[in-house]
């Protein structure tokens, strides 16, 4: 794919919806390349690290951190700025110990054999586009089906009753999920799914958490998050996940066409967009501020269900960021219909039609993609998690928020 920094830049100077007439704060230059260095560093060898050399970047980054949100701060002008900053920070804060701690995990790629060709070239797709599909066998989608009839009768009756919430189509949690679970591990290491997973990551996953989902066109909580701009983009819920150590999978359950909401994913965006370090990680928890039940943004910034871009207020604070730091993570609703990225997002999408049983493998934090936009029918849908985490880890609630 073409470079995209320039275009995915300019998108926010540009967008009607994002033009304001305050100017962004100021960071220099070498505050915030002492922490992508930093970050960089560990991400490229952590691996191999000792533990003192580790600490001491850690230490880095977390200092250049803290001053370069110290010196936004003392650009604010009132006590709500002031109050996005702080959420933002603590939120940073908290996946930059996600990120280091995956970081340094020592690999264990080296476990994994890679039996048949398949999962070869499996597995090299996942290393070079970051995603593969394939089908899991139909007596299998029986089974499954089978499984989640109960659940599925009654996401369909809260649907007749006006519920339409992705809460109330969907679960993650419990005794159906936890049997869809063991029919899918036993189902993905036959395929060779799983060895092809944690050659990718360089950890023995397996499938730790799901969500089965039922997907209707009435079902609109997907639509543009800016309202007034005309025709949305064509790029509605295009994102990238906030875990990094999290590698997923859709597989349907019914027959998918372009009108029943197919996945789509945009193989090279992310790369192709050259995110500095801390760029992306504000992207990947910025929609997170304002969100606390507790946090005094939440009123002021009234967002709509999930998205922090239909609030004009958030989107002002948005853009006080330097614009070297500006990235949101669910980016499809940020996009300006008509404008350059716009089109070579939507030239390079590649959606997933098929059978009941096609699936997709993927890393959602490195690979933009899409759930599918309802236009008739329904789509029955898991949401799969792959990880190493330990049950006491999945216990701590880590696989229900990736599923959310």
């Amino acid at each position: 794919m073409q470079d995209l920094t320039e275009q995915f830049l300019g998108n926010y100077r540009e967008h009607a919806g994002f033009g304001f007439a305050a100017e962004s704060w100021e960071v220099p230059e070498i505050v915030l390349a002492t922490f992508n260095q930093s970050y960089a560093s560990i991400r490229q060898m952590g691996g191999v690290l000792d533990g003192l050399t580790i600490a001491g970047m850690q230490k880095n980054c977390r200092a250049a951190m803290a001053e370069i949100f110290a010196l936004m701060s003392k650009q604010c002008v009132d006590d709500f700025e002031i109050r996005f900053l702080q959420e933002l920070q603590n939120a940073c804060a908290r996946l930059l110990s996600e990120d280091t701690a995956w970081y340094t995990k020592p690999s264990r790629s080296h476990f994994v054999k890679l039996g048949g060709e398949r999962e070869r070239q499996d597995a090299m797709l996942m290393q070079v586009e970051r995603h593969y599909f394939g089908r899991l066998p139909l007596g299998a989608v029986d089974e499954i089906r089978n499984l989640g009839a109960r659940e599925l009768d009654q996401f369909r009756v809260n649907a007749a009753a006006g519920k339409l919430t992705r809460e109330d189509l969907s679960t993650n949690a419990g005794p159906t999920v936890r049997a869809i679970r063991a029919v899918l591990n036993r189902e993905f290491k036959s395929l060779g799914v799983l060895d092809a997973v944690s050659a990718y990551s360089g950890r023995k996953t397996r499938v730790i958490g799901l969500a089965l989902e039922l997907s209707l066109p009435q079902a609109t909580w997907w639509n543009n998050a800016i309202q007034g701009l005309g025709r949305p983009p064509k790029t509605l819920y295009a994102h990238l996940d906030e875990g990094i150590s999290f590698p997923k999978s859709i597989v349907y359950l019914t027959d998918v066409t372009e009108q029943t909401g197919p996945t789509g994913c945009y193989p090279g965006a992310y790369e192709a967009m050259h995110l500095n370090p801390l760029q992306e990680i504000i992207g990947r928890v910025v929609g997170t501020v304002g969100n606390a039940a507790d946090s005094p943004l939440k009123a002021y910034y009234a967002k709509q269900y999930h998205q922090s871009m239909n609030s004009e207020r958030f989107r002002q604070h948005f853009m006080r960021l330097p614009e070297i730091l500006r990235f949101n993570s669910h980016m499809g609703w940020d996009v300006a219909p008509g404008s350059d990225l716009e089109t070579s997002l939507a030239d390079s999408e590649r959606k997933m039609t098929g059978p009941a049983g096609t699936f997709i493998v993927f890393d959602g934090a490195r690979l933009l993609h899409r759930g599918g936009l309802m236009q008739k029918g329904e789509r029955v849908a898991l949401q799969v998690i792959f990880s190493d985490l330990t049950p006491v880890e999945r216990a701590l609630g880590k696989v229900k928020r990736v599923l959310l």
